[in-house]
Parts: structure tokens; C-alpha cells; sequence
């Protein structure tokens, strides 16, 4: 078996796209980096974020579902 040598992203959860916008962008400084759909769900958003170099493993993705 291949050792594993990192994480490419999480995928987490969030209730409130603009709340999770202005923590993880203007809080914690991250740049997003695309938001789009998810593919198997187009009425939930789909935010992608990384550090300003797009760093290996710095990626971390969040799905919209309010409530």
C-alpha cells in the first residue's frame, strides 16, 4: 500500500453562505477562489477557498445548506 503524503481538500458544511464568506475571507484572510454549484445538488452553493498561492492540502470547500 502507497503511503498517503497529504489531504488535496475537506469538504465541510455551512447553514449561512455570507456569514461563511466574511469569516473565512475577511477574518481569517483566505482568498476564495471559486463558487459555484454543487454538481449533484445546483440549489446549493459550492464555496472554494485556498491561501494566495493555492498551496497543496490548503483547500477547503463548503456546501450551503440553510437550517
Amino acid at each position: 500500500m502507497q503511503p498517503i503524503d497529504g489531504i488535496h481538500h475537506i469538504t465541510l458544511i455551512t447553514a449561512d453562505a455570507p456569514r461563511n464568506v466574511d469569516f473565512y475571507a475577511r477574518v481569517l484572510g483566505l482568498r476564495m477562489v471559486k463558487k459555484t454549484v454543487n454538481q449533484d445538488d445546483p440549489s446549493v452553493y459550492h464555496l472554494f477557498y485556498s491561501d494566495e498561492d493555492g498551496s497543496p492540502g490548503a483547500d477547503i470547500t463548503f456546501f450551503e445548506y440553510p437550517g
